[in-house]
């Protein structure tokens, strides 16, 4: 818990500086009360509900498929084995991490489809994007696209070490592709997500937010078509239409969002006057 405090910290001091030296968006406040209030508690939220998901997830899979053998098959994977734990401890975090962002680029144009936008809507629905907008996830997201994935990689065998060095790492790519920058890596720009690259993919325009969807390589948004930097323009205007501006209306919104679908149309069979 320490050493996290320590990273938003360091986010907190080195993303309000540099967004004042070459902000995205200018007129963009550097802090929105509402906005931050509503980030920390998400933040508080998943530091209380998301500790050990992945691990849980892990136990309920292998339980139902292995019945009995579920305990010792655990500790293995746990403790890391095979191929996997074998490599250098570098190779194993650059798998890790191409093995996730190909699963969550997909995962992440899922939740962009119609059946299921109202439960990632709540990520989209700040209007002054920041750093911290990346703590902003419903728990069903969470639980399908961050933990559900590293429950599944996790089961190759990696090291446990692997996702001790990732996690630092983790935290502050997510809190970097939201900071308010004007940064596109230029050249680098198909190598690694930058500010500009990730802030289009917040735009309000829905034509245009349904781009960008890899969290940290974006040659896989030029492998597959979703690849949208226009050269020489940044992206402004943000949000999520219908998204209440509250945790718990934003907590309860994709219930009652999909819920509505299947309600009948009360106009629907009415007698013409």
């Amino acid at each position: 818990m320490a050493f996290t405090i320590l990273c938003l910290a360091t986010c907190f001091l080195a993303f309000s500086f540099l967004a004042r030296l070459a902000p995205c968006n200018p007129e963009q406040p550097r802090f929105d009360a509402a906005e931050l209030r509503d980030d920390a508690l998400y933040w508080a939220l998943s530091v209380i509900l998301y500790g050990g998901v992945s691990t849980w997830l892990l136990h309920m899979g292998l339980s139902a498929a292995l019945g009995a053998g579920a305990p010792h098959a655990e500790r293995t994977i746990l403790a890391g084995y095979g191929w996997a734990a074998a490599l250098p401890l570098a190779a194993q975090c650059l798998i890790v991490l191409v093995l996730t962002d190909i699963a969550q680029y997909w995962l992440h144009r899922f939740f962009h489809g119609h059946a299921f936008w109202p439960l990632h809507a709540i990520h989209h629905s700040p209007v002054n994007v920041d750093w911290t907008t990346t703590f902003r996830v419903h728990p069903v997201q969470f639980l399908v696209y961050s933990a559900g994935v590293a429950a599944l990689i996790r089961t190759l065998g990696f090291s446990p070490m692997t996702y001790v060095v990732l996690a630092p790492f983790n935290l502050f790519m997510g809190a970097y592709v939201h900071a308010n920058l004007n940064w596109t890596h230029g050249p680098l720009k198909y190598v690694v997500a930058s500010p500009v690259f990730h802030r289009w993919h917040h735009s309000s325009d829905p034509a245009v937010r349904d781009k960008n969807f890899a969290p940290t390589f974006p040659v896989l948004d030029l492998m597959f078509g979703t690849f949208h930097m226009p050269e020489g323009e940044l992206p402004a205007g943000y949000g999520a239409e219908g998204v209440p501006n509250n945790i718990l209306g934003q907590m309860a919104y994709p219930f009652h969002a999909i819920a509505a679908r299947f309600r009948p149309d009360p106009g629907v069979g009415a007698p013409a006057a």
